[in-house]
């Protein structure tokens, strides 16, 4: 079967909530308008991504108020939602990732592979997650987790579509253009991974990373690069012709993917012990 998926590109002003919600709603109804059953948002889409603030008075767990919006948004126009936050779970924070669906599921997937400043400000999840839907069976990923062989190894067979939230950076000095030293080819692989994934496994692959300007601090070199994010949001159809691809500026991404129903029901599960699932009944339409 195939299904219409997007593939939110935005820009979030560091600890703005209210600016980045309300961006990310606007571009949520335009997927909804084109029919989209998944949309993705980036990593930290509603306090944004950045190496300085106190994130702990922005962290959110499952009650809070951007999680309850994307909820009330998931029910009301019978859409999935991923979507990138920064979770409180006693005093503890994750970079974490909700997926929220239009029957009121609720689960969280934990960003297991941290790198560079994120060590000192949250602690790293330790656990795979594949979510059930009507559809197929969905796991998840967070920026850096992509790259490592073993996170795919762990979703091989098991889920239908691969979902990646990411807030991933150029590696470039926005101001001169030039890329750094040791890491400047690592921003174009933003666009390449994905559909090395999507290939690999034999299914589609949802990429949604963040733009604009930002600051990357690399510690062990004791260098700050006046950065931007690389953008470049795809979405593979696994081995079904070319992935559509974002550009570096704000876009909604739309494309069908097709979802392989063979892989049966039978084997559909959650797991992730870092994982919460809940079903809320009582949540209004708005």
């Amino acid at each position: 079967m195939k299904i219409v998926a997007a593939a939110i590109q935005m820009p979030s002003l560091c600890l703005d909530v209210t600016t980045n919600v309300q961006r990310a709603d606007d571009l949520l109804r335009e997927a909804r308008g084109a029919g989209a059953d998944l949309a993705v948002l980036p990593e930290l889409f509603n306090t944004g991504y950045s190496l300085c603030p106190d994130f702990g008075p922005f962290s959110e767990d499952l009650e809070g108020p951007t999680i309850t919006h994307l909820r009330r948004r998931s029910r009301a126009w019978r859409m999935s939602i991923a979507a990138g936050f920064v979770e409180r779970d006693g005093r503890h924070l994750y970079d974490s990732l909700v997926f929220c669906t239009p029957e009121g599921g609720v689960d969280v997937y934990r960003k297991r592979n941290l790198v560079f400043w994120e060590r000192f400000r949250f602690r790293p999840g330790h656990a795979p997650l594949v979510v059930s839907t009507s559809w197929g069976r969905i796991g998840f990923g967070i920026c850096a987790d992509m790259i490592y062989r073993k996170v795919w190894n762990d979703y091989r067979g098991l889920i239908d579509v691969a979902v990646v939230s990411a807030a991933w950076p150029e590696f470039t000095d926005r101001r001169t253009g030039r890329g750094h030293w040791l890491l400047g080819h690592v921003g174009p692989l933003s666009s390449e991974i994905p559909a090395k994934v999507a290939r690999d496994l034999g299914i589609p692959v949802v990429f949604a990373n963040q733009c604009g300007p930002t600051e990357t601090c690399i510690p062990v070199l004791g260098t700050t690069i006046h950065d931007q994010f690389a953008g470049r949001s795809s979405i593979c159809d696994g081995l079904h012709g070319e992935p559509a691809r974002a550009g570096r500026d704000p876009e909604l991404l739309l494309s069908s993917i097709t979802i392989h129903s063979q892989r049966g029901m039978k084997s559909w599960r959650i797991m992730s012990p870092s994982a919460r699932a809940g079903s809320f009944s009582d949540l209004a339409h708005s």
